[in-house]
Parts: structure tokens; C-alpha cells; sequence
């Protein structure tokens, strides 16, 4: 279970336990070159990218349009249908088609749907005037998903505060000196 859908804990629960996660964009998918099938890739020792999921295990062309409204097709996302309907309910924005065509008609990772894998707001990068494709994904992926960021910043504020009243405890009582260190993790 990530950070993120801990933060949404309650909403998370009444939702199907995701089969597959895809892989967290990098700043190397802008210049990576070609998606390889999966298979492909790890046959050459490597893992497969987020690039090699979207353009050969979905089930979806750059033409397909999402209809209106709060959840993509299903159809389009074979075994990560229930992680990506988890993310749309948490986000409350529907998944972009997650594929282009690339300049020479071939298919590739949209950015747009990097950015909302990242939980950024559309167009944050997408629709930053002459940035290319490529440097796009490459900003993405060099990014931090706001609701992890959020939450570390929690955690160590919530750690920061305990620290602080164990300080103030260890005052009061000089005999509790060592209950105001943090414990070694």
C-alpha cells in the first residue's frame, strides 16, 4: 500500500484492491527512445518501463476519447483497471487516454496522462508553452507526487511535535531523560 492511498484510507477501503500498479514516470522516459514490450525488455535483463506497459498491455488507441464523466472506460486498462479506478476516485478526475501518436505515427506515453498518474493539476506541464513532448515527460518524471510530499511533510511535522512534548515531559521529570529521544527506527 503506497503513501498516497494511506492518506485515503477510508475512501480507499471501499474500493477494489488494485491487481497491478504501474510504474512511477522517470525522468528518462524523454529519452529513452521506443517502448519495447514487457517481455521484450525483461528478456534483455532490464524492467520494463511505464512506457512499455502503456503502449503494449492496455487496450487503448490515441483516438479513443473518454466519455463524459468521473471514470475512464474500464476496457482500456486490462489489469490495472482497479488501480487507476482507485486513483480517479481519489483524485476525482478521470484518466486521460494514456497514448499518442508519436511523429511518425507510432504509439507513445502521453504526458498528459503522466501528469495525471502524478496527481498534478491538468496542464501543469502539459500546457507549459514550447516545452517538447519529450522534455515534458522528463520534467514529470523528475517530479513529486504532491499527496506523497504532503504526507511526509505530515509525518515528520506529527514526529517534530512528538519530539517536542517528550522534550518538555523530560523537563518536568529528569529521571525520563532518555523517553525524549526518538526511538532508532
Amino acid at each position: 500500500m503506497t503513501v498516497v492511498v494511506r492518506l485515503y484510507r477510508e475512501t480507499s477501503e471501499m474500493l477494489p484492491e488494485p491487481e497491478a500498479l504501474f510504474k512511477t514516470p522517470t525522468a528518462n522516459l524523454g529519452s529513452n527512445g521506443a517502448a519495447q514490450h514487457p517481455d521484450k525488455r525483461k528478456a534483455g535483463g532490464h524492467g520494463p518501463t511505464l512506457a512499455d506497459e502503456v503502449c503494449f498491455l492496455l487496450h487503448v488507441q490515441p483516438e479513443d476519447q473518454a466519455p463524459a464523466g468521473p471514470h475512464s472506460p474500464p476496457q482500456w486498462w486490462g489489469k490495472f483497471a482497479a488501480a487507476v479506478r482507485r486513483w480517479e476516485v481519489l483524485t476525482r478526475k478521470a484518466a486521460p487516454v494514456p497514448v499518442m501518436r508519436g511523429p511518425r505515427g507510432g504509439i507513445k506515453l502521453s504526458p498528459r496522462f503522466c501528469e495525471w498518474l502524478m496527481g498534478l493539476p491538468e496542464g501543469w506541464v502539459t500546457e507549459v508553452p514550447d516545452v517538447p513532448v519529450n522534455e515534458q515527460l522528463s520534467r514529470i518524471g523528475n517530479g513529486v507526487v504532491p499527496a506523497q510530499a504532503y504526507a511526509a511533510f505530515k509525518l515528520l511535522l506529527q514526529s517534530d511535535e512528538q519530539w517536542n512534548r517528550n522534550c518538555r515531559l523530560s523537563t518536568h521529570h529528569p529521571d525520563r531523560a532518555d523517553d525524549a529521544l526518538p526511538a532508532a527506527a
